[in-house]
C-alpha cells in the first residue's frame, strides 16, 4: 500500500498559486501560502473533474493509514502496534466546539503498551468466507465482552442456546391490508406530508416546507391522470418521488400506533422506487434530497436498501454541490432560503453518517477538516417560546453534540492503539457536555422531536465516552486472579449508569405516549434499539463489575475530586435501587423491537437471559 510518503510529492500546485503563479509546495492540509494567506487549499482532480479541498486528500490518506492499522492488528501482537497520531486541523465552527477539539491536542496521553484490541469481525451466515466488522464503539462489541465475562465467571453457561426461530429460520410477518380509502388519497397525502414536516424534517430539515404544496399538487395531478411511471422525467419525477417518500416515511413514524401503516409506508416507497434512476443521476441539490431520503427510509427499514452506500453517495454529493462550505462557487448566489435549506441539510447529513458510522464502530467519509459550514439558526433563550417554534431552533444545537461526539470518537476509538486518558480528561470532557446540556434546559411542557432527540444523544453520549473503560474493566475481571493490566486504574465511572437508566426513561416515556401528542411523532427507527440495547448492557456491565467487587466506583464527574501531588480520586457508590425498573423497562422496549424489525429478538433474548442470572446474583448478595 502506497505511503503517505509517497503520496503526498505527488500533489499537483493548488489553484490559488496557480492562478498567482507562485511555487506551491505538498503541505497538508493546506500549502504554506494558502495556511498564510488564510485561504482554502484547492486542487484539481482530473479524474474527479472537480475541485477538492487538499484537506479531503489529507483525510483519504489518514483514513488509508488508519485501515492498514487495523489490518496489522489481526496478524501481530497487540504489545507491537504503536499510536499513531495525525495532524489535524480544526474547522472553526463554534467557539464551544473549536474549543473543545483544541484540547484533545493540548493533554498528556498515555501510551497503552499492553491494549486490547475490541474491534469484533462477526461472521455473515448467509455468505460464507465473509464477515461484518463492528468497532469498539458498537454495542455489539460491548454485547461480546458482557457476555464472555458472565460466561467466564459463571454466571451463564459457556454454550449459549438462543430461543427456536420460527420456521426454519423464517420470522412471520402479519400481512396488512393496504386500506384504498387513504392510500394516495388527498386528505390522507396531505395528512403524510405534515406529519413528516413535523417529525423527520424537523431532525434533518431536507426539505423545503414553503415547496411542498406545490409538490402536492403536482403528485396529486400525475395520480389522477393515470400516467405510467417509468414515462416520468425533470421535475415532475422529483416531485412525484419527494411526495412520495414523504408519505412513506411519515406512514413508518405512526405505524407504531396503527399497523396498517407499514404496508401503506411500503406502496409508497415501491411508488417511489420506478423514479429512482431518474432522481439520483444528476449532481444537484435535487437529486442530494432524494438520497437523504432514501437514507431516512433505511432507517426505518434497515432491510430495503443499503445505507453504507447511500450515505456515501451522499457525502460525496454534498462535497461536489459545496455543501460543506460557507465559500459560494463561481456564478452561483443564495439566497437567504436557499442558504438556511443548504445548512440544515448539511447538517442534517452529517448527523446520520456520524451517529450511524459510530454505533457500529466505522469511520467518517465526511472528514471535519473541510467542513466550514455554519450552523442553523441556534436558540439564545427559551423564554417566551411555544412547543412547535422551539423544535426546528433546538436541533441546531443537536448537530453541536454531533460534533462534539466526533471529537471523542476520533480520539477514543479511531486510533489503531488508543491512548489512555486519566480522570481529569473525562471530567473536563464531561463538564463541557454537561455545558451543552444546560443550554437547552426546557421543561417537560415544551417537550417534542427535537428536545428528544437532544436528552436521547446527551444520555447515550455519556454511555458512549465511557465505553472503553468499561470494556477494560469487563476484560481485565474476567480471571479471578487476573491482574488489571491495560486497565490503567482501580476505578470505574458511575455517570455512564445514570445516563442509561434516564435513556431508557426517555425512550418509555416515548413508546407510552399517545398517538396524538408531540412525541407521537418521534421517528422510532433502528437506532433507536441500538440506543436501548446500548442502555441496558451498560446497566449490565455496571452489575457484573460491582457482583466482582475489586474496581471501586467514583463519585460523578461534577462531584469528582483529584489531588495532583498524590493523584488521590474521590470515590462514591452506585445507588441500586432504580436497576429493576429500569432493566424490566428496557425488556420491554426490546421486545417492542424485536416486534418492529427482523433479526431483532437477538437483543431481547440476549437481554432477558443475562438480567434474570445477574439481577438474581445480586439479590443474593443483598445489593437489591
Amino acid at each position: 500500500m502506497a505511503s503517505r510518503e509517497m503520496i503526498q510529492p505527488l500533489l499537483p500546485t493548488c489553484q490559488r498559486c496557480r492562478r498567482l503563479r507562485r511555487k506551491c509546495d505538498t503541505q497538508l492540509p493546506d500549502c504554506r501560502l494558502c495556511q498564510k494567506a488564510g485561504a482554502e487549499c484547492m486542487l484539481f482532480d482530473h479524474a474527479l473533474q472537480q475541485s477538492l479541498p487538499r484537506a479531503y486528500v489529507q483525510s483519504l490518506i489518514t483514513r488509508v493509514e488508519h485501515l492498514q492499522a487495523v489490518k496489522n492488528t489481526i496478524s501481530t501482537s497487540p504489545c507491537d502496534r504503536q499510536v499513531q497520531l495525525s495532524p489535524r486541523k480544526q474547522p472553526a465552527i463554534s467557539p464551544l466546539v473549536s474549543n473543545f477539539s483544541q484540547t484533545f491536542l493540548s493533554d498528556e496521553l498515555h501510551e497503552n503498551p499492553a491494549y486490547h484490541s475490541f474491534d469484533k469481525h462477526f461472521p455473515i451466515a448467509s455468505v460464507p468466507n465473509r464477515s461484518r466488522f463492528f468497532g469498539s464503539s458498537s454495542v455489539f462489541t460491548l454485547s461480546v465482552e458482557v457476555l464472555h465475562h458472565a460466561s467466564t465467571k459463571g454466571i451463564l453457561p459457556i454454550e449459549y442456546e438462543p430461543t427456536t426461530p420460527t420456521q426454519d429460520g423464517v420470522i412471520l410477518e402479519i400481512q396488512q391490508r393496504l386500506s384504498n380509502e387513504s392510500y394516495g388519497q388527498p386528505e390522507a397525502v396531505q395528512a403524510h406530508c405534515k406529519v413528516f414536516l413535523s417529525s423527520s424534517n424537523i431532525l434533518y430539515g431536507i426539505i423545503d416546507e414553503n415547496t411542498c404544496p406545490k409538490d402536492i399538487s403536482t403528485y396529486l395531478t400525475l395520480r389522477s391522470t393515470g400516467f405510467l411511471l417509468p414515462t416520468l422525467h425533470g421535475p415532475e419525477a422529483h416531485a412525484y418521488f419527494r411526495i412520495s417518500m414523504m408519505c412513506a416515511i411519515a406512514c413508518a413514524t405512526r405505524a407504531r400506533y396503527q399497523p396498517q401503516l407499514a404496508t401503506e409506508s411500503m406502496a409508497y416507497y415501491h411508488d417511489a422506487l420506478a423514479c429512482v434512476e431518474e432522481v439520483t443521476s444528476e449532481v444537484s441539490p435535487a437529486s442530494l434530497q432524494a438520497l437523504l431520503l432514501l437514507t431516512i427510509f433505511c432507517l426505518f427499514n434497515p432491510r430495503k436498501g443499503d445505507i453504507w452506500k447511500l450515505l456515501d453517495y451522499a457525502c460525496r454529493l454534498t462535497v461536489e454541490l459545496g455543501y460543506h462550505t460557507e465559500t459560494e462557487g463561481d456564478g452561483i448566489a443564495e439566497d437567504e432560503r436557499q442558504r438556511k435549506l443548504r445548512r440544515s441539510t448539511f447538517w442534517g447529513l452529517y448527523a446520520i453518517e456520524r451517529i450511524t458510522g459510530q454505533l457500529f464502530g466505522r469511520g467518517s467519509d465526511l472528514p471535519e477538516s473541510i467542513i466550514t459550514t455554519e450552523y442553523p439558526s441556534i436558540l439564545t433563550s427559551t423564554s417566551d417560546v411555544d412547543q412547535e417554534t422551539l423544535q426546528p431552533i433546538s436541533i441546531a444545537h443537536h448537530y453541536r453534540l454531533v460534533y462534539l461526539r466526533s471529537e471523542l470518537f476520533k480520539v477514543l476509538y479511531l486510533p489503531a492503539n488508543p491512548p489512555s486518558y486519566d480522570w481529569p480528561w473525562y471530567k473536563e470532557r464531561c463538564a463541557t457536555l454537561r455545558d451543552w446540556r444546560k443550554d437547552l434546559d426546557v421543561s417537560e411542557d415544551l417537550a417534542g422531536v427535537a428536545t428528544i432527540t437532544c436528552d436521547v444523544g446527551y444520555h447515550s453520549t455519556m454511555c458512549f465516552i465511557f465505553q472503553p473503560i468499561m470494556l477494560r474493566a469487563l476484560k481485565a475481571t474476567e480471571e479471578d486472579d487476573g491482574i488489571f493490566e491495560g486497565l490503567g486504574t482501580t476505578a470505574i465511572p458511575q455517570d455512564n449508569f445514570h445516563s442509561a437508566i434516564s435513556l431508557l426513561q426517555t425512550y418509555e416515556k416515548v413508546v407510552r405516549a399517545s398517538e396524538s401528542s408531540p412525541l407521537g411523532i418521534y421517528p422510532m427507527t433502528f437506532l433507536s434499539a441500538h440506543y436501548i440495547y446500548l442502555a441496558g448492557l451498560t446497566l449490565m456491565a455496571h452489575a457484573l463489575l460491582v457482583l466482582d467487587g475489586r474496581l471501586r466506583v467514583l463519585k460523578r464527574m461534577e462531584e469528582l475530586e483529584f489531588v495532583a501531588e498524590t493523584s488521590e480520586l474521590t470515590y462514591g457508590a452506585i445507588e441500586w435501587k432504580g436497576l429493576w425498573e429500569a432493566s424490566n423497562s428496557c425488556l420491554v422496549l426490546l421486545q417492542w423491537c424485536a416486534e418492529r424489525w427482523k433479526g431483532m429478538d437477538g437483543m431481547r433474548d440476549i437481554y432477558q437471559s443475562l438480567a434474570g442470572r445477574v439481577m438474581g446474583r445480586m439479590a443474593g448478595k443483598g445489593l437489591l
